[in-house]
């Protein structure tokens, strides 16, 4: 008789938060919610076990390359902005974050980057500015509370690549581009089977 192995109903996400005097703390956050954008840009649930910060990610072969994300997360003395990526099973959170506070005022300017890297060559996959995406308060708002996310919430806002094709791709990479700083995630891309 077989048993079903525990799902894991909470992530500990330990950012690394660059704050506007200079300095880098790393709390420990537990990650109870999760919401991701489907094709569509609705926001939907998705299971916490699916949440990871790893830099080497396994994926089926043949699935379809996913797409970058900004990742807003919702701790007990205010809003995070990393940067991750929605994949076919997974979702990719990178360990550095800013205080939306202090990057509020020019968040819409910030630009997401990603590039693909397959065979040693690096290829450019998507750059918009997070103005073309949804927005915290449009998040929030499409959460049910324009006020705030609830402590312990993450949401990945992907940019809507369409995820139908299969690229052969080693590594993924992502970047918020804010000028004079930049937050950076890459990891590695195991096919199985």
């Amino acid at each position: 008789m077989g048993y079903a192995l525990p799902m894991s109903s909470s992530f500990v996400y330990q950012p690394h938060v660059r704050q506007s005097d200079g300095t880098v703390i790393t709390p420990d956050i537990l990650i109870e919610r999760v919401f991701a954008s489907g094709a569509d840009g609705t926001l939907i649930p998705a299971p916490v076990s699916r949440v990871t910060s790893a830099t080497v990610l396994q994926q089926s072969a043949g699935a379809p390359m996913g797409a970058p994300a900004i990742v807003l997360v919702a701790a007990s003395y205010g809003l995070l902005v990393s940067v991750g990526a929605i994949l076919e099973d997974i979702l990719a959170v990178a360990r550095a974050a800013w205080r939306y506070d202090d990057i509020g005022n020019r968040y819409g300017d910030i630009e997401l980057q990603s590039w693909t890297v397959h065979a040693g060559k690096r290829t450019a996959f998507v750059s918009e500015r997070l103005s073309a995406l949804t927005s915290p308060a449009g998040a929030m708002g499409a959460l049910g509370n324009a006020a705030g996310l609830k402590p312990g919430t993450a949401v990945f806002v992907g940019h809507p690549v369409p995820l139908g094709e299969s690229l052969p791709v080693e590594r993924f990479e992502v970047v918020l581009d804010a000028g004079n700083t930049q937050l950076q995630y890459g990891f590695g891309l195991e096919a199985l089977g």
